[in-house]
């Protein structure tokens, strides 16, 4: 029986939430399906910079059954470091071998564009970084669903990393970031669902795109180790750490195998070693960018997220034991792996940081959440989705101003420049690059030379050279490389000079030159742009690239 004073108390009242029931999950499965809509209607399916160039083409001498590729060229060339220069960008000369080059990136992701053109043809290997995207967008609602016992904020988190501008940024690029952002998540989400082994491959899968973050696995195993001894003991924590250790384990071995084949050791990878890449030098340099970079593109909101280590008080209760050791541990582990890494001065280099970001962004907003539900309990709810909107309008915002919605066609100049090159100069022609070096071997079918890495002296030479083998030079030069090759050549060498017109053009950024012609009153050719065409994907030349060039 109430008594009676309470008898005139109005009842509490808990407020509603936005959405209850299965429109929670659904919704947070829509917005997946968006994310991968997303990838593919905007991202680029070009193989064209170094990175896209690098995994892709990668992934086609992995159907080849090698990555080590001969050519017959470098020998014989008479200027000094021919190996690098006859080495397009995303590769390297093999250490093992005078006469071949070696790719620079980690087998994890051109595996997985491997496995994509098995399934699907060339294109294939662009459906990999879509899918990988909204995998990492319902995985950061599981991941929310498993943490808190809130299916809003695991909603309103997925939401935040899908509309983050770096996200976005990298889901249109055929890159490693997006990839082993949703292996992570995979191998966390297993964890947190009590499956070691399945862990294990998933964290063996984000160490193969990207094993510079195989501490991540020791974050897991050490939860894993605390949390399940006091459990179930000491001889079952064994047994789920060791479960867990074999699924990584497959990683660990192939990395190291593939290392010691194709590069120096087993423990130095296609950059080099980890002295050549880490130094203390760079921690302040890279704090305060990225710092900046986070605050510029997601706003301070997300220092919000710091609150659940400093005042867990006011967040929700984690349904996971040791919330703050496994998720402090992953955040702590990701910033570490880059904070001594060489410095770049681009904001989308934040990108290396993204495998922290679905956590960062479920902090951000169950922190949120419990500031709303704290002083505005009536109409929380509402406010914690104005909040996110917000933030998402901002974030979306943010990308269509950094052109990031422009990416699949801009990228389209590389497949431009290259059929105009395969149809205007002779199957034998060497082409002079740098940011084209990897795309014209793909989609014109000509060897390249890289020409940054020719001595200054050797210009005229090489180009001499060259004809007298039969194989005639030109050069393809993009933007600011124009002003970079007459500076590096112009002084020393008459073909360095670019004082005659261009074969062709595109745009006005990017040139051909025929340096043997050397025509003044030639008029340039207008390269054929196909940046607003509706062609999404386009086969090389040949495919799976040759494993022997000559």
């Amino acid at each position: 029986m109430p008594r009676a004073a309470d008898a005139n108390v109005p009842p509490t009242r808990t407020p509603r939430p936005l959405m209850r029931g299965p429109l929670i999950p659904s919704a947070a499965a829509a917005l997946a399906i968006v994310t991968i809509a997303a990838g593919v209607r905007w991202g680029a399916m070009v193989a064209g910079g170094a990175d896209s160039y690098g995994y892709v083409s990668q992934a086609g001498y992995w159907q080849r059954g090698s990555v080590v590729v001969q050519e017959d060229v470098i020998r014989p060339s008479p200027w000094p470091g021919a190996a690098l220069t006859w080495s397009p960008l995303g590769y390297r000369p093999s250490p093992n071998r005078p006469d071949a080059i070696v790719p620079l990136y980690a087998p994890g992701l051109p595996l997985l564009m491997a496995l994509g053109q098995l399934i699907a043809g060339f294109c294939g290997a662009f459906c990999v970084v879509p899918l990988c995207g909204g995998l990492t967008i319902w995985l950061t609602y599981l991941l929310g669903r498993r943490v808190f016992d809130a299916p809003g904020i695991a909603l309103w988190s997925a939401g935040l990393v899908a509309c983050s501008p770096v996200f976005l940024y990298q889901l249109m690029n055929a890159m490693s970031d997006v990839p082993v952002t949703a292996a992570w998540m995979l191998a966390l989400v297993l964890v947190l669902s009590s499956r070691p082994f399945s862990a294990g491959l998933a964290m063996s899968a984000a160490i193969a795109i990207r094993p510079n973050l195989a501490p991540l696995a020791a974050v897991l195993v050490i939860w894993l180790a605390i949390v399940e001894r006091r459990r179930s003991g000491s001889s079952a924590a064994a047994s789920v750490c060791a479960r867990f250790s074999a699924g990584v384990a497959v990683s660990v071995l192939g990395i190291g195998l593939f290392n010691a084949r194709v590069y120096e050791s087993a423990v130095t990878s296609g950059y080099g070693t980890t002295s050549d890449l880490y130094a203390l030098r760079h921690f302040f340099a890279n704090v305060r960018q990225f710092a900046a970079w986070t605050a510029d593109v997601e706003t301070p909101i997300v220092a919000l997220a710091a609150l659940f280590f400093v005042m867990p008080g006011i967040l929700p209760t984690a349904r996971i034991p040791h919330a703050r050791l496994l998720l402090g541990g992953s955040l702590l582990v990701v910033l570490l792996s880059y904070v001594f890494y060489q410095p770049f001065d681009v904001w989308w280099y934040l990108r290396f940081l993204l495998p922290m970001w679905p956590i960062l962004m479920l902090l951000t907003a169950a922190t949120l959440e419990s500031i709303a539900r704290r002083w505005m309990s009536p109409v929380y709810s509402i406010a914690v989705a104005i909040a996110v909107v917000l933030c998402a309008w901002h974030g979306v915002r943010t990308a269509i101003d950094r052109s990031v919605f422009d990416l699949g066609r801009s990228e389209r100049r590389y497949v431009d420049v290259a059929r105009f090159v395969a149809s205007h100069t002779d199957p034998g022609a060497v082409i002079l690059s740098v940011q084209h070096s990897g795309s014209l071997r793909l989609y014109a079918d000509r060897l390249t030379l890289r020409y940054d890495a020719l001595d200054p002296l050797w210009l005229d030479r090489a180009v001499t050279y060259l004809e007298s083998i039969g194989r005639k030079p030109y050069y393809v030069l993009d933007g600011g490389e124009v002003d970079a090759f007459r500076q590096r050549f112009g002084a020393s060498n008459r073909t360095g000079t670019l004082d005659w017109p261009p074969l062709a053009t595109l745009g006005g950024t990017i040139a051909v030159y025929d340096p043997i012609s050397r025509r003044p009153d030639a008029s340039p050719l207008a390269i054929a742009s196909t940046r607003g065409a509706h062609a999404r994907c386009d086969p090389p030349q040949s495919w799976p690239p040759v494993l022997r060039m000559k």
